[in-house]
C-alpha cells in the first residue's frame, strides 16, 4: 500500500475541483525514498580464503535516528570470507569500532 504521487494528487485536484490547502506537491516522502535504496551488487571474486580468519570483511552501518533498546546507534559486521560466519557488534558511537 501506499499513497498518490504528486502528479496523480495534482490531476485529482484540477479534475475534482478541488484546491489543496498546502500548496506542496512535491514534498518527499521519508519511507518511498527507503523503500527505493539500491545497493551497488559486488561481482564474486575467484579468490576465496584458504583458512578460517585469513581473510575478514567488516564494514560499520549507521547513526539510525532511533537508538536499539541497548543504546547503539551504530553496529559493526564482520564476515569470515572462509566460513562465511557473521557477527554483529553494537556501538554507541563510531569511536568504538575495535
Amino acid at each position: 500500500m501506499g499513497h498518490p504521487s504528486p502528479r496523480v494528487i495534482r490531476l485529482l485536484s484540477v479534475t475534482q475541483n478541488k484546491v489543496s490547502n498546502s500548496g506542496n506537491f512535491n514534498k518527499s516522502c521519508d519511507i518511498c525514498a527507503r523503500a527505493k535504496q539500491t545497493r551497488e551488487i559486488f561481482t564474486p571474486s575467484i579468490n576465496r580464503a584458504l583458512h578460517m580468519f585469513e581473510l575478514i570483511h567488516c564494514d560499520v552501518w549507521g547513526p539510525y535516528r532511533e537508538p536499539s533498546t541497548c543504546g547503539a546507534y551504530y553496529f559493526l559486521t564482520i564476515v569470515d570470507d572462509y566460513s562465511r560466519a557473521v557477527w554483529v557488534h553494537l556501538m554507541a558511537g563510531k569511536m568504538e569500532v575495535p
